[in-house]
């Protein structure tokens, strides 16, 4: 959900850039309510108007508010049975499909002060409205923020010239978000079920396979999205959901994800949203497969990684009496052919991104709903230990040691592969105990606390949609 607060003095302009902003939202066949404050009568300078009636957006009602009188403070007379409609309209609101946009106006010092509009924000928040519009007094936003129990995630003065052009691009970039949030929940969910599967049974090219899948994925993905940079998260949502499996191996599997999407998004940046652009992305994705295992090996090893290879090779050439290709042209061979197959499914992807195959569709949505449950946060003291249960395990030491051996046998020292294992050990450690203490709960807080609200809804999205039956539409560009 996005709350925007729409705020300024009386007579600003406030009502006029709601009623504008639903305006759009129906233009672009979006359900909407909620209410308009409508005035009548004069207005002078700094007070409120005569009388207000309201004007309920689902329907076209107007129903008598108040009357103003000056022997009350506030100096309003409030209709006793429209409190009553719209109680029992927000109360009916959780019942029915949620609305895109949720018009609220106004919110001032009766709301600030706990009366009012609040009282019927329980039932509004459950209804899962996509946006929140509220129009708020100026000066009220921190008391109204703390009545309802939620931050504004956008302020927007509506005396502004702009104030319209940044109310609609901000719900468009909604949009966006909820895309991205739908996408990653059904990547995030088809790793952790068939990626777990594959990997479960060493199937072959089990990278390959699922690296053309999450390529695919964002292809069809950042077709619906007015900006097509924010494709790159997509795969953090996919690699944040990996976080949430209680057991098995998460380094490997995130850093490669969070890799993709950055690759993928850099080139449909550069080379642009067109075939060009999706073959480099798809080309660059099936390459980082190739290589991934490797990069992340020398990051724990460093350079004697690679002398342990050229030893392999070399030992393997005089065996063989045979010429035997060199590591870089080994690897660089096997990254283009990695590389090639991507770039074929994800062109393919390209060619049909205005309709997902039904096959694929089923395949997220099956892994999504089979995506297994947070087992809960354990802080960081259960994080440092699980990352060091994961350290433990002999995916991780097996080629540590497989170094250290070849290195010893081509002359080094035991100090050089004490270092080895002291460099693996550390750095292993700090990662695998960072990718047990990642909780993405915490990130969306942090995100909308640094006023990242886009990428902290697209993750929220993907949460609330595990376990659930997900629709894939292609939203409008």
């Amino acid at each position: 959900m996005l709350i925007i607060g729409v705020t300024g003095g009386v007579g600003c302009g406030k009502t006029t850039l709601l009623g504008n902003l639903a305006q759009w939202h129906r233009e672009r066949g979006k359900r909407v309510d909620g209410f308009l404050a409508l005035a009548e009568g004069s207005r002078p300078a700094g007070k409120g108007a005569a009388g207000y009636r309201l004007l309920m957006l689902a329907d076209g009602r107007t129903l008598s508010f108040a009357r103003r009188d000056e022997s009350l403070a506030p100096p309003y007379q409030f209709d006793p049975s429209t409190r009553r409609l719209l109680k029992d309209w927000a109360n009916a609101l959780p019942s029915s499909a949620p609305a895109a946009l949720l018009v609220l106006d106004e919110f001032g010092p009766i709301e600030a002060e706990g009366g009012g509009h609040v009282a019927l924000w329980p039932a509004l928040h459950a209804s899962g409205p996509g946006v929140v519009a509220v129009g708020l007094r100026e000066g009220l936003q921190d008391a109204i923020e703390d009545r309802l129990g939620e931050k504004f995630d956008v302020i927007i003065r509506a005396d502004v010239p702009d104030a319209i052009r940044r109310a609609t691009d901000v719900c468009a970039a909604h949009e966006d978000w909820v895309r991205v949030g739908v996408y990653g929940a059904g990547a995030g969910g088809f790793e952790a079920s068939v990626g777990a599967a594959l990997h479960g049974a060493q199937v072959p090219l089990r990278g390959l396979f699922l690296s053309s899948i999450q390529s695919a994925i964002m292809t069809y993905a950042a077709d619906g999205l007015g900006r097509r940079g924010r494709i790159v998260w997509v795969p953090f949502v996919s690699a944040s959901l990996k976080a949430l499996s209680p057991s098995g191996n998460r380094l490997r599997p995130m850093l490669a994800i969070v890799v993709q999407g950055l690759l993928y998004g850099g080139a449909v940046t550069v080379a642009g949203w067109n075939p060009l652009g999706v073959l480099l992305g798809g080309f660059l994705i099936g390459a980082w497969s190739a290589l991934q295992g490797i990069a992340l090996q020398y990051l724990f090893v460093g350079g004697d990684l690679v002398r342990a290879y050229d030893s392999i090779m070399q030992w393997i050439s005089g065996r063989l009496n045979m010429s035997v290709p060199g590591l870089v042209t080994l690897f660089a061979a096997w990254s283009v052919f990695c590389g090639s197959v991507a770039a074929t499914v994800t062109l393919f992807a390209w060619s049909r991104r205005r309709r997902m195959p039904l096959k694929l569709r089923r395949l997220l949505e099956e892994g999504s709903q089979r995506a297994p449950e947070f087992g809960g946060s354990h802080g960081w003291q259960g994080a440092v230990y699980r990352g060091l249960r994961d350290m433990l395990r002999p995916y991780f030491w097996v080629p540590v040691l497989v170094v250290v051996a070849v290195v010893l046998a081509t002359g080094s020292t035991w100090e050089s592969a004490l270092w080895i294992v002291i460099r693996a050990g550390v750095i292993g450690f700090v990662l695998f105990s960072l990718a047990r203490g990642f909780d993405p709960r915490r990130f969306i807080a942090w995100l909308r606390g640094k006023g990242h609200w886009g990428p902290a809804l697209a993750l929220q999205q993907a949460l609330k949609a595990r376990g659930k039956k997900i629709n894939y539409p292609r939203l409008p560009q």
